[in-house]
């Protein structure tokens, strides 16, 4: 039999999921300096409410960055179980990069949080991904996994500043760092950007 206790606690986890959810939305359409008076208001909620759940708008910060780490350990467990090493490493640079895609405002932090256990596991997986691929033959010898990590900060740059003009522009990138990366020619499944969207992408950001 559901009790008062149970209710409040039902409601207060409702509660942080809409403001999750709502957290999510503003932050990637906004960017990281957005206030939490937007998220609250997205949410539905109170700004008390708000500051019930999380004491800091950093604390909602870190929360979804935690989730967003959670989920690329979770597509390197997923690229651990693929039979073959080769398909395991392009599949885990892409599901890697979709999730950076996804989640545009978090970017500038992403990479730079100090979120453990996560990171740690990110990287675990990482090397044993790389170290499966090179004793097949299937990527270079000499790539390291702080190579990995120069990848995933240079699509990083590449999302911020062409998703909003070409959307999923970063694949293409990635299959020519793949390219360079692997013993044989990753097809291009993107097409390259027009002139005017690199003048775009080039201008995005500028003062």
């Amino acid at each position: 039999m559901s009790t008062a206790h149970d209710t409040l606690r039902r409601d207060a986890q409702e509660n942080r999921d809409r403001i999750l959810a709502a957290a999510r939305s503003v932050f990637d359409e906004e960017g990281l300096g957005a206030s939490v008076d937007q998220i609250a208001r997205r949410a539905e909620v109170g700004v008390g409410t708000l500051y019930r759940r999380f004491e800091t708008k950093e604390g909602l910060i870190d929360a979804i960055l935690a989730e967003i780490l959670t989920a690329i350990v979770d597509v390197g467990d997923v690229a651990l179980r693929i039979t073959s090493p080769r398909d395991a490493f392009s599949e885990y640079l892409i599901a890697s990069g979709e999730i950076q895609a996804t989640h545009v405002g978090f970017l500038p932090r992403l990479w730079a949080s100090k979120i453990e256990p996560e990171r740690q596991r990110i990287e675990e997986n990482g090397r044993t991904i790389l170290a499966r691929a090179q004793t097949v033959g299937a990527v270079r010898h000499d790539v390291v996994y702080e190579d990995l990590v120069m990848v995933f900060l240079s699509l990083r740059g590449i999302i911020e500043s062409t998703e909003l003009i070409a959307t999923g522009a970063w694949r293409r990138h990635l299959d020519l760092t793949l390219s360079a990366l692997m013993m044989d020619e990753i097809p291009l499944t993107r097409p390259p950007l027009t002139s005017s969207e690199v003048a775009a992408a080039k201008n995005l950001n500028a003062p």
